[in-house]
């Protein structure tokens, strides 16, 4: 009997230290205002075009991470399905600014289905190449390609400083 007792007194006191042990996680979250990154890939389903008709429907648009302006930060390329792509360059610090409109690289397509950065034509600049949908449904996207010019980068120079 005693050592029913001692058993089970073991174990509630086991039980009740183990959930006060918080665990240490690899991520923190950052809300948008403390980063100015604030994108969503939101999407809206109709009758004529849905998860039933289009199976990658929910597969996302992609996201890419490159130095865009080569000052050893790493800028991050959101693509959204249905609306406007955002360019963030950052700024240190995770701290990010929307320069999609600056840059000229929102895009023009009506689905986009990924995204990749790569230095297209050897210049030494990273360029933006997004995949789109085309010639299915109502669909009529064409992939894109931002060359980033060295112009691009002389203009960041003076409106996209470090903060």
């Amino acid at each position: 009997m005693n050592f029913r007792r001692l058993f089970y007194g073991a174990f509630i006191i086991f039980s009740i230290s183990a959930c006060k042990v918080k665990p240490d996680t690899l991520f923190t979250l950052l809300p948008s205002q403390q980063t100015g990154i604030d994108f969503e890939n939101k999407i809206s389903d109709t009758a004529a075009f849905n998860i039933l008709n289009y199976l990658y429907y929910y597969n996302g648009g992609g996201v890419a991470i490159g130095d865009i302006n080569n000052d050893g930060l790493a800028d991050i390329y959101f693509t959204s399905n249905q609306h406007s792509n955002k360019l963030y360059l950052n700024k240190g610090n995770f701290q990010f600014e929307d320069i999609t409109d600056k840059a000229g690289v929102k895009g023009n397509g009506n689905w986009k289905t990924g995204v990749t950065i790569a230095d297209v034509n050897g210049d030494g600049l990273l360029d933006i190449y997004v995949s789109e949908v085309g010639g299915y449904k109502s669909l009529q996207g064409r992939n894109e390609l931002f060359i980033i010019w060295r112009f691009f980068n002389q203009k960041c120079a003076q409106r996209c400083k470090r903060r």
